[in-house]
């Protein structure tokens, strides 16, 4: 039988189900979640035998390579009625002559989609990729040493698509087959009043155990690779495309996603990514990377460039050798001290600090996984004093993975990256990750109560650097009270207004006694660009101080309030969807574009902006998260962040 798109009939033995996978990477924009996940599986599946970096291609087709209707038929046979049917839970479906624009991501150096493809359920000690990436939801083969944990990066694919579908074609490096397969995650929905589960595979007819077969037939394989541009052919790894992408991706926006979240793997000769539009080729590699990113905007190379040469920079030291730190007390939770900083070294980085210059430090730290042997595993700090810098944080980078939203002290003036690349310490912090590997927690499943002391171990590495740039400005000679003010600023108010905390405050009782009373510190307020006030049920967004300039572009992330854990991590979209009822959203000069069920973005047209959205469960406290973007409204990644508030 030809191949084509088979959806499930609901079963009445078993309940109904939605996909929400999707939810996890909602704080990302689908093109970046796309990159980062689908890179990180990549890197994860290197093989063994590979001595090189994992090669990535990613193609985008825009309107030039876009696949005619009637030559792609074949490849949605039996899956239009699904796609078109009411209540499954797409919003923009492609209309019936559309041609269809896709995404190709393919690696190399890498070992395919290997196991038995006749598998449908978890088998103990069975390692089976194909399984897990094709039939498996929220379960993982990957090991400990691998950089995922959830097994749901597969469900970027999908959600980057209009019709929420993939097709990946895979060569297995152990015995060379090469299969075609098709999936879909929709919503439970209708087709001429029979109802069908979300899933949907793209094969042969079932076996006998009903479970879905992949394509293996060479030709119709050679003909899908011709049509949608693949350069698989017999190369081990995988192969996917994303039919009817987004039409506003564009090969500079996907090399400037790598750019932003891989340049250290790439820097360390771990990745080589080929970028390709409909006219172009952009290779990203170690050698040319810094080529590469002088084709990006003036601002785009401003914020690039600079972690560009300090990540290289220390990649150099680490070859010459890093000051260690001591290790902390073994008998207790790690805790920063002036104690594990030698004198020698803390003279040696207090003089490079103070000047400007680079400084790198290695802190050891204890891992103490329960049930198994004591640890002692490291991690690596490259920073510099720098003004203007537009980085609030330090940047953390785990295996190569860059984890975007760890939510440590904040500083200034200073740009740092923070390395983790030893396996124990690695490993803990992999385990505290969310799905979409942008924070730790220590409330994760994988985490909790797993160590000994593992909270505190998780606080010791967020805050390694401002507590050592704290340590640098406790210098008698040299202190600066308002070093870390952004650390040390105390609400008084809901307004979140603060006054400035006198840095001697912070000293012991024998350090007060030695050096005199605390002295009183004021500073003048910062006029505010945005005021939020909430009101029944809802919020309102509008012109804040006058004395500030008009905002560009005002992005809101909202959630119902939570007593435990992150309200923002634990939105549901059975929640509310800001594009849908109850909820109302009202402007006056200002443009609002909904970019997630509970994430939206404000364009500020004038002065007199004001923005109010109304219809939340008015039993139940909001929490808001509101950042002002400085730049480009369009560009996702500019502007600095400003602080959650509740309502």
């Amino acid at each position: 039988m030809n191949p084509g798109w088979r959806f499930s009939r609901v079963s009445p033995r078993f309940k109904n189900r939605e996909a929400t996978q999707g939810e996890f990477f909602a704080a990302d924009t689908e093109l970046r979640a796309l990159i980062r996940e689908s890179v990180q599986n990549s890197l994860d599946a290197k093989r063994p035998d590979c001595t090189g970096p994992v090669a990535v291609r990613i193609f985008l087709s825009g309107e030039t390579h876009a696949l005619p209707r009637t030559t792609a038929k074949s490849y949605f046979k039996g899956g239009w009625p699904h796609f078109r049917s009411e209540n499954n839970g797409l919003r923009d479906v492609p209309q019936k002559d559309e041609p269809v624009r896709y995404l190709v991501f393919e690696d190399s150096g890498t070992t395919g989609l290997t196991g038995d493809v006749d598998q449908y359920h978890e088998v103990a000690d069975v390692r089976n990729p194909f399984y897990y990436f094709f039939r498996a939801e929220g379960q993982s083969n990957k090991s400990e040493a691998d950089r995922g944990r959830w097994g749901l990066g597969k469900f970027v694919f999908p959600r980057s698509s209009r019709i929420r579908s993939f097709f990946a074609v895979t060569v297995r490096h152990d015995d060379n087959r090469r299969l075609l397969v098709g999936q879909s995650i929709l919503r439970s929905h209708s087709v001429h009043e029979i109802s069908y589960t979300p899933d949907g595979w793209f094969g042969k007819k079932t076996g006998q155990t009903g479970v879905q077969q992949p394509v293996e037939d060479a030709a119709f394989i050679d003909q899908f690779e011709y049509d949608f541009c693949l350069e698989r052919n017999r190369e081990p790894g995988l192969s996917v495309v994303v039919p009817f992408c987004d039409p506003d991706w564009t090969a500079d926006k996907v090399a400037h996603a790598i750019a932003d979240d891989y340049f250290h793997p790439i820097l360390n000769h771990e990745l080589v990514v080929t970028v390709e539009g409909p006219s172009s080729e952009l290779v990203i590699s170690a050698d040319s990377i810094v080529d590469v990113v002088k084709t990006f905007s003036p601002v785009q190379q401003s914020l690039v460039n600079p972690l560009l040469e300090l990540a290289s920079w220390g990649m150099d030291r680490k070859l010459e050798g890093i000051p260690r730190l001591n290790l902390p007390d073994r008998t207790a939770a790690p805790r920063w001290s002036k104690k594990l900083v030698p004198q020698d070294i803390f003279e040696e980085v207090r003089e490079l600090y103070s000047g400007y210059r680079k400084v790198a430090l290695r802190v050891p730290l204890l891992v103490r996984q329960k049930g198994m042997d004591d640890q002692i595993s490291h991690f690596d700090i490259f920073m510099e004093k720098a003004e203007g810098s537009h980085l609030k944080r330090p940047l953390f980078i785990r295996e190569g993975i860059l984890v975007s939203e760890v939510r440590s002290k904040l500083t200034r003036e200073l740009r740092a990256i923070v390395c983790i690349d030893d396996a124990p310490l690695a490993r803990l912090l992999g385990d505290a990750e969310n799905p979409a590997h942008t924070d730790w927690n220590d409330s994760s499943s994988h985490f909790k109560g797993k160590y000994t002391n593992g909270p505190a171990t998780l606080r010791f590495v967020k805050n390694s650097v401002a507590e050592i740039c704290q340590m640098l400005a406790r210098d008698p000679s040299e202190e600066d009270p308002r070093l870390l003010l952004d650390v040390f600023s105390i609400a008084t108010d809901d307004t979140r207004q603060g006054f400035l905390v006198d840095y001697d405050m912070l000293k012991s009782a024998a350090e007060k006694a030695r050096t005199g009373n605390p002295r009183e510190l004021s500073g003048p307020s910062r006029p505010k660009p945005f005021r939020v006030n909430r009101r029944k049920g809802g919020f309102r967004i509008y012109f804040g101080d006058r004395r500030s300039e008009r905002p560009e572009c005002i992005e809101v992330r909202v959630a119902y309030d939570r007593r435990n854990g992150s309200p923002l991590r634990k939105y549901s979209a059975q929640d509310f969807h800001l594009e849908k009822p109850p909820i109302r959203i009202t402007t006056t000069a200002a443009n609002v574009e909904v970019l997630a069920g509970n994430h939206m973005r404000i364009e500020v047209i004038d002065n007199a902006f004001d923005v109010a959205v109304t219809g939340f469960d008015a039993n139940r406290d909001l929490y808001l998260d509101v950042k002002l973007k400085e730049q480009d409204c369009s560009d996702p990644h500019s502007g600095p962040g400003a602080a959650g508030r509740k309502g």
